[in-house]
């Protein structure tokens, strides 16, 4: 998954799916992109679905905006750097969720209103369009 700001709401949503559903092993990884750590909608419930799901979630938060802070994490915005750091190769059997602001999709995957095309860091990546799916 790969979100950032309002975009994380049908994350949300989807997860609370595949969390909830005994039995669901899907190994998810959500990517989430916001400007500061004050910024993050749903901070709480993500780390307490972190802890809860180790085996199953890992959720990588990547902060635009929090230059001279006390920031552990990733910085800037979600690249190809990152996702070959956290997610699987093109190879793999991968499903990307995609949902944020239109700079995010032109950056990632091409225009929403475009879901059978793929463009940007996906494709350059070797993902096809199969993998992914614009919210």
């Amino acid at each position: 998954m790969l979100a950032a700001g309002t975009g994380i709401t049908p994350m949300i949503q989807a997860l609370h799916v595949v969390l909830g559903t005994k039995d669901d092993n899907t190994q998810v990884t959500l990517m989430y992109g916001s400007q500061s750590r004050e910024s993050i909608l749903a901070y709480e419930i993500l780390e307490q679905w972190s802890d809860q799901c180790k085996d199953q979630l890992e959720v990588i938060h990547v902060l635009s905006r929090e230059e001279g802070s006390s920031w552990t994490g990733e910085r800037g915005h979600i690249r190809s750097e990152l996702i070959e750091k956290y997610c699987p190769p093109a190879e793999a059997e991968v499903l990307f969720f995609v949902c944020g602001p239109p700079g995010m999709y032109e950056s990632l995957c091409g225009p929403r209103n475009e879901p059978q095309e793929l463009k940007g860091v996906l494709a350059e990546m070797g993902y096809t369009a199969a993998q992914v799916v614009k919210f």
